[in-house]
């Protein structure tokens, strides 16, 4: 086990705090069933698959997904709701409380039908959907019943989330009750919803928004790529307009997630990113009710904005290695903060990291140097390398490597304390040494689909070209960045005079 750094730390003990907080989930309950076979043969009626079904799992999705995972975290969780006094509605009741979630809120009515989203798989393939249940407004008895429920908790919890799926349950009149409970007593207020601007007025803290829901709250063109990045950059002080929250995540699947936060003064800060780990789209259902059930235990726990966002996107990584709708435990959190909090590898762990990431289709990227004083150059053509795929990994030369390359003065740094920069940078997925005066052993081991330089290089002069084409990759000259030079670095240090 590798000893945590003080982040790291603080981070574990957010999580620890988890188990003390009392959690209000309302909005909209779905039953998520999944039919899962195999298939060898077609239909004589039509060119269509025959699933052999060996197994069906029901479980619960949408608000009620939210209210698992606060509870599996470690929450006390309730859940407010109005379901259907149907099999679906008994069987989604029995997996919540299998969950451990708190049922007092939940409304069986007979007016309404459970909604279920029924979906059939063949070896984890999605084939098709089948929605069934109730998507209008609750009624006025169904509504009264809920109210009454809202104003006996609000008051007894640490922290409430608005699940709003736009399937009936938060009616305006129940939003209105949820304004003036939340004037009475402020609480953590995290609203994911497709409908955000509803929501302005309550006080929110903080808003998720899928890049989809972003761009239709704004009007926005619908962009693809690195350019979503891009806009969203621009527009999420928008987000935070026209929602009247403190902090947004706006989240773009496989890259990440930008965070945007308002300070007491008005004033919007830069945004900042967590990163993502791409997946299947089928190992993609939940992920977002596990980020705000993250994202809102971690607030009402103390964390900072930053902190929050970054357990929040660590605990989506960890269910969307598996299919289905899943919840994240506080155990495997834990386990994804450690591993996290160790990105310096030895070629020996690098082999099954890089064998993971290339069985997930990722697109693996990697660079090397010395970087004996880290600066704006370097840090430039690294996030210029990272764009170039899925994960970057920065080789970095020995102590005794560069005294051959640069002399004996060189390196200022120690390798450790290159290696400890080099992993902070947000870009850099992995780094890793090596002792040779060219990386080719290394590049044999990783078999990078890309391999990044710096514009000091042409294709031609650069003597891995050959091995890294016959390898199958692809080497890309980064542009050339001008005035920014180590060497030059250390000799103005030294020719600077000292103070008095």
């Amino acid at each position: 086990m590798h000893t945590p750094d003080a982040q790291t730390r603080r981070l574990l003990d957010l999580v620890t705090h988890f188990s003390g907080l009392r959690v209000l989930v309302i909005g909209d309950a779905i039953l998520d069933s999944y039919l899962q076979g195999a298939t060898s043969r077609l239909c004589r009626e039509a060119p269509v698959p025959i699933v052999d079904v060996a197994e069906a799992e029901h479980v619960p999705g949408g608000a009620a997904n939210t209210a698992a995972n606060i509870a599996t975290l470690g929450g006390e969780s309730h859940f407010l709701t109005v379901i259907g006094n149907d099999t679906p509605g008994f069987e989604l009741c029995v997996e919540l409380g299998r969950a451990g979630v708190n049922l007092d809120g939940v409304i069986r009515s007979e007016k309404r039908q459970t909604l279920v989203k029924q979906r059939l798989l063949a070896a984890d393939q999605l084939l098709v959907r089948f929605d069934r249940g109730s998507t209008e407004k609750i009624s006025s008895t169904d509504e009264d019943r809920l109210i009454e429920q809202l104003n006996c908790h609000v008051p007894n919890c640490d922290a409430v989330v608005i699940s709003d799926y736009a399937y009936g349950i938060l009616t305006p009149r129940v939003v209105f009750v949820l304004q003036r409970l939340q004037a009475l007593h402020p609480r953590i207020l995290v609203a994911d919803s497709k409908r955000l601007q509803t929501y302005a007025r309550l006080g929110v803290t903080a808003v998720k928004p899928n890049y989809d829901e972003a761009i239709a709250l704004l009007d926005l063109p619908r962009l693809s790529g690195a350019k979503r990045v891009e806009q969203m950059a621009r527009y999420g002080k928008d987000v935070l307009a026209a929602t009247g929250a403190w902090m947004a995540a706006i989240t773009l699947d496989q890259d990440g997630a930008l965070i945007f936060l308002e300070d007491k003064g008005g004033t919007i800060s830069e945004p900042t990113r967590t990163l993502a780990k791409p997946a299947p789209s089928s190992h993609a259902t939940g992920a977002g009710d596990t980020y705000v059930a993250t994202l809102a235990l971690a607030l009402a726990a103390g964390a900072d904005p930053h902190g929050a966002a970054f357990l929040a996107a660590t605990a989506t990584a960890v269910i969307v290695t598996e299919p289905g709708t899943t919840r994240c435990h506080p155990l495997a959190l834990r386990r994804a903060l450690m591993e996290g909090n160790k990105r310096v590898m030895d070629q020996t762990e690098l082999t099954s990291i890089v064998a993971q990431h290339r069985g997930l289709g990722q697109r693996i990227v990697f660079t090397n140097g010395c970087f004996d004083i880290l600066h704006s150059g370097h840090v430039t053509c690294l996030e210029r390398a990272k764009a170039l795929g899925d994960v970057l990994i920065v080789g970095v030369n020995t102590d005794e490597s560069i005294r051959q390359l640069k002399g004996p003065s060189r390196p200022v740094n120690s390798l450790a304390d290159r290696l400890t920069v080099l992993a902070a940078l947000g870009c850099v997925d992995y780094v890793v040494p090596f002792a040779d005066l060219a990386p080719r052993e290394l590049i044999r081991l990783i078999r990078p689909d890309v391999y990044a330089k710096g514009g000091d290089y042409t294709r031609h002069s650069l003597p891995e070209t050959p091995l890294i084409e016959e390898l199958g990759g692809e080497v890309v000259i980064l542009p050339y960045i001008g005035d920014r030079s180590t060497t030059n670095l250390i000799q103005q240090i030294r020719t600077t005079p000292g103070d008095s």
